[in-house]
């Protein structure tokens, strides 16, 4: 509670009010009272400069009181009691002036001029990360930060409102006529879905930018048909249905499964663990959940793998060289004996990495560094370009990276999804042993093993049935025409038995709900060289097998063979139904620009009736976060 007769209380309150905290809303008062209180430390990190202030205040306290008691005013202190409440007052407005500059907006919403009601976002405080962590609006939050913290220290780290992510536009519906052709990169990874479901399980919607329509559908695996050989590592499997969301159109799945690998035939794996044990990792989400889960995929290799350790802090060092698996306890014990503390020298810790992957390198292994961080890159190498020059050369050696992103305050999604992308690795966000289980134990094959790289996916439209199309997701995976050709450019990868999907919304030729109107002068159809007339478009896959220079490619026309209705009970009606409910959630989380009238409640029906067996339990957690974002956003509409 905050008491008005208490100066520094009184102070706090000005400054409440200044933060515009609703007076009946006391929890929240009281946590910002609390972070006010640990903001004060933070601008004081040194020890003994905190030691000095704090001895200042309480004795302005005490002397306050006693005269009070005397019934004696302030002007009526001796000179070494002004000259402490002068030093003290000047903290004070110090205090005052750095949190006015650090909260311009406070207790407004964050500017976006882009923003719908949905969009309107409230940003959350971690849960685990400090007494002010139940979710806040971001007016009201205060950037708490002591870097280089003491690592045997029992006060968590923590930062606020520093999580960062790409910026970009959704994909534009296009005109057949004028672009008829659409190529795009595979995508694996899966950290855009569970740093969304961290977010809603905190009770407020996630930023806009962090929701990648990809990643939230291929976070779930699908029952597509399996490969019979690794020459030809994937099908494609491809359903066509009519768009739950807007009637007269349709969507269009394409869906492909990788070759899984037997047990017998996983070849050895040469791993590097590059853990990130800076300050910033002080917290039960991040290094103790990196130990963990680290410990977890220990599990899943074999005894002749090889593991070596790597950390870095204020700076990098070798904590295990390459030790066989068989060697378990020596493995652990040097991965137990880690704690946070110093800054972050990232880029010197990636170098250490390779270096210890090269030091063992088989060709005939799978040779990767997997890095678990909360991405924050301080020190070194900071900028992502010449991040990622390096890991393309590591990369063309046969040495993977693959990146595990912990925690939440001061998550560096971009930077994180560069390295990945360019290291032919994931990049997967672990918010809780569950995830960890997930993604290094469950589908440790398809996280480690890939079955084929530079994977790209072309789709050609006939305009003679296709009027517009739009594809859902992939903004930031767009190629050009001419890349899918060429072997020189990269692409993602997929690992053993991953399953990829993507969907289009398209517009048939002559239906109503066209978006765009005809051209006057331009002509829509075009003539074609052979009989089309039942394509709707060509599917084009190119990839490369392992270790290969040359692409091989997979053809596939799309057709009216390939209509379903969702609501047919067939195996792939299943599959494409969730899919699609999957792409409808995350296109609402994102502002619902296509959505119409379609929105929670349609989404919770169709992901229940195209669940099927769940074994894993994945679908259901779904379906309840559908149901936490429908609260977040009634609340937020009031």
């Amino acid at each position: 509670m905050v008491d008005s007769n208490n100066p520094i209380d009184g102070d706090l309150q000005a400054r409440l009010e200044q933060l515009r905290v609703p007076p009946a809303n006391e929890a929240a008062r009281r946590r910002a009272i609390a972070a006010a209180r640990q903001e004060f430390d933070v601008l004081h990190a040194d020890r003994s400069d905190r030691s000095s202030a704090r001895q200042g205040f309480f004795s302005w306290r005490r002397l306050m009181k006693r005269n009070s008691d005397n019934g004696r005013s302030f002007m009526t202190f001796s000179k070494p009691s002004l000259a402490t409440v002068a030093t003290v007052m000047t903290l004070v407005l110090a205090s005052g002036l750095i949190l006015s500059l650090i909260l311009p907006n406070v207790g407004g919403k964050l500017p976006d001029a882009g923003r719908t009601p949905i969009a309107d976002r409230l940003e959350a405080v971690s849960p685990e990360t400090a007494a002010v962590n139940q979710p806040v609006p971001a007016g009201d939050m205060l950037l708490m930060r002591h870097k280089g913290a003491d690592p045997s220290s029992s006060v968590p780290y923590a930062e606020i409102g520093r999580d960062r992510f790409e910026a970009f536009d959704p994909n534009p519906v296009k005109l057949v006529s004028e672009d008829p052709v659409s190529t795009f990169s595979v995508d694996v990874d899966t950290a855009s879905y569970s740093f969304v479901r961290r977010m809603l399980n905190t009770g407020v919607l996630p930023q806009i930018d962090a929701v990648r329509i990809e990643e939230m559908i291929n976070y779930f695996s699908y029952d597509y048909p399996l490969p019979q050989s690794r020459q030809q590592p994937f099908l494609p499997t491809i359903a066509m249905s009519d768009s739950p969301w807007a009637s007269g159109r349709k969507l269009l799945h394409i869906g492909i499964k990788g070759f899984d690998v037997e047990p017998a035939e996983k070849p050895r794996s040469n791993l590097v663990f590059l853990l990130d044990v800076s300050g910033s990792m002080n917290n039960p989400d991040k290094l103790p959940l990196v130990k963990q889960s680290m410990e977890m995929l220990l599990s899943e290799l074999d005894p002749d793998d090889t593991v070596a350790i790597a950390v870095y802090a204020g700076a990098a060092g070798t904590v295990l060289e390459p030790t066989p698996v068989s060697e378990r306890r020596r493995i652990l014990d040097a991965m137990r004996q880690l704690q946070a503390g110093g800054s972050t020298a990232g880029a010197q810790g990636i170098r250490l990495a390779y270096e210890l992957a090269e030091s063992n390198l088989d060709s005939a292994a799978v040779n990767r560094v997997i890095l678990a961080t909360d991405g924050d890159f301080n020190v070194g190498i900071t900028n992502d370009r010449e991040l990622q020059s390096f890991i393309e050369r590591k990369r063309e050696q046969g040495i993977y990276l693959s990146v595990l992103g912990f925690g939440q305050g001061n998550y560096q999604d971009a930077r994180m999804q560069t390295l990945a992308q360019n290291g032919n690795g994931v990049a997967a966000y672990i918010d809780t042993l569950a995830e960890a289980q997930k993604v290094l134990v469950d589908e440790a094959t398809s996280t480690l093993f890939p079955i084929a790289t530079d994977v790209k996916i072309q789709v050609e439209f006939n305009p003679a049935r296709v009027a517009e199309y739009r594809l859902i997701g992939y903004e930031t995976r767009q190629l050009r025409r001419e890349d899918f050709n060429n072997d020189a450019v990269d692409a993602g990868d997929i690992g053993a038995g991953h399953t990829v999907t993507a969907i289009y919304e398209i517009t048939p030729v002559g239906s109503d709900a066209r978006q765009i109107e005809p051209s006057r002068y331009q002509p829509e159809t075009a003539s074609t060289p052979h009989d089309a007339s039942a394509e709707y478009a060509f599917l084009k896959i190119r990839y490369k097998l392992p270790g290969e220079e040359q692409s091989e490619l997979i053809t596939r026309p799309i057709t009216n063979g390939d209509e379903i209705s969702l609501d047919s009970g067939s195996t792939l009606a299943r599959e494409a139904g969730f899919a699609t409910a999957v792409a409808a959630f995350a296109q609402l989380l994102k502002g619902g620009e296509h959505m119409n009238a379609y929105g929670f409640d349609e989404v919770i029906g169709l992901a229940q009736q195209s669940k099927g067996d769940d074994n894993y339990g994945y679908r259901t957690e779904f379906i309840q976060l559908v149901r936490r974002a429908k609260t977040a956003d009634a609340i937020r509409a009031r």
